[in-house]
């Protein structure tokens, strides 16, 4: 990703925002798995993040889906997110933008994520385990990693 891109630009302004977790809920019924993370942004202007949150958010989880299935046929091993991807995923629904990906090229990304005017932000991931997790420290600007 050049360092003057716009998705460059997106993840710098993004990384490391302040917010508030108020849930994160895991269930599994019968093989299937579904996350579901809401929390709040801590800015005093929190709309001024809503494109660099789902872009950055929705990169995430493109970089960690693999192919599942059938979608093996489509996967391509060195693809980078990139704002095309995002923009197709976007939409504006009831006063919200909403970004959701099911297959992207050749990914089973499975995850929708939706800010609320004010800064609020619920991320919704399907047969992903717990990976969501990991998404939220990173946008916080947090290693995963932590000493033994």
């Amino acid at each position: 990703m050049e360092q003057n891109s716009l998705s460059f630009r997106y993840l710098t302004e993004t990384v490391g925002i302040p917010i508030e977790i108020t849930s994160n809920e895991f269930d599994e019924f019968h093989g299937n798995e579904h996350q579901k993370i809401v929390f709040q942004i801590k800015e005093d202007e929190p709309d001024l993040f809503a494109f660099g949150v789902l872009f950055t958010l929705s990169l995430m989880s493109f970089t960690y889906a693999a192919p599942r299935g059938y979608s093996e046929n489509q996967f391509i091993p060195d693809e980078e997110w990139n704002i095309e991807y995002f923009l197709q995923g976007l939409e504006f629904e009831r006063g919200r933008l909403k970004y959701s990906g099911d297959y992207v090229s050749g990914r089973h990304m499975k995850t929708t994520i939706i800010f609320e005017p004010d800064g609020r932000v619920t991320l919704d991931t399907r047969n992903r385990g717990k990976g969501a997790d990991r998404w939220i420290i990173h946008l916080q600007g947090k290693k995963h990693i932590q000493q033994i």
